[in-house]
């Protein structure tokens, strides 16, 4: 086993062995650090909302699509309109090439359907009402759910080694909010902490098996993304009410009109 590192120096010229190297470590490196890992996204790529020019803005982050890690180093746009139906924002990978160079391209699109295809992630859906504007900011965990102009995130495919996360976002949402309750005992910390310290999602079967304590279960089991968010939004519900009962998950809901 050797590692190679091309010397740059005065008066040398560079080989092609050289430049190869050069060209491969940083996909090498990111295809080492995320193998095993599923499709969908790895960190970042925090979605925002222009409203006055109907744009969504897709951050910076990394990714994977058909099995191969992808570095976005600038955003990603993509416009929207008030169609009063569900749009599901996706990314998908295209490859181009000619004489000198092989050309990956990552490309956001607005869709009606609701399953991906093949080599396709979802990023988001919302259903945006005429004369609304879509939202990217929540007055709760609950509030994330909101059934018109707001963008979810719930849904999102998450990357995770050997099966899908669930989207960090939405659980350091959960976790800011549990913390602040009078019922969160040591389970419930050392699962927030570990949320809010992570970038990156985590693995799946720890969130299952979280909701499955608070629920009084021995072992947890496959759930959905909508039944994590579904489970974790009664965890806190129960938590903030005084009496102990199950919560509806209603939050009052700001409206902005555009």
């Amino acid at each position: 086993m050797e590692n190679r590192y091309p010397l740059f120096e005065t008066g040398r010229i560079l080989k092609k062995e050289a430049l190869e190297v050069i060209r491969d470590y940083p996909k090498d490196l990111l295809s080492i650090l995320y193998d095993g890992y599923t499709n969908g996204v790895i960190r970042g790529l925090r979605l925002s909302s222009d409203h006055e020019n109907r744009t969504l803005i897709i951050g910076r982050g990394l990714v994977k699509l058909k099995g191969e890690v992808y570095l976005i180093n600038k955003e990603v746009k993509a416009s929207y309109t008030h169609t009063e139906r569900r749009k599901y924002l996706r990314l998908k990978h295209s490859e181009i090439r000619d004489k000198d160079w092989k050309i990956s391209e990552i490309e956001a699109f607005l869709s009606d359907d609701e399953e991906s295809k093949d080599g396709e992630i979802l990023l988001c859906d919302f259903l945006l009402k005429s004369g609304f504007v879509l939202r990217d900011t929540y007055l709760d965990f609950a509030d994330m759910k909101s059934e018109y102009d707001t963008i979810h995130l719930m849904n999102a495919d998450y990357a995770g080694y050997g099966e899908s996360s669930f989207n960090i976002e939405v659980l350091k949402m959960y976790a800011r909010e549990y913390l602040n309750t009078k019922k969160c005992e040591e389970t419930d910390r050392i699962f927030c902490y570990m949320v809010l310290n992570s970038m990156e999602g985590i693995e799946r079967s720890i969130i299952e098996n979280y909701i499955a304590v608070k629920e009084g279960k021995a072992k947890g089991t496959s759930l959905s993304n909508k039944e994590i968010y579904t489970g974790l939004l009664d965890i806190l519900s129960s938590a903030k009410d005084p009496d102990g009962h199950r919560g509806t998950g209603f939050s009052p809901k700001k409206i902005l009109v555009d």
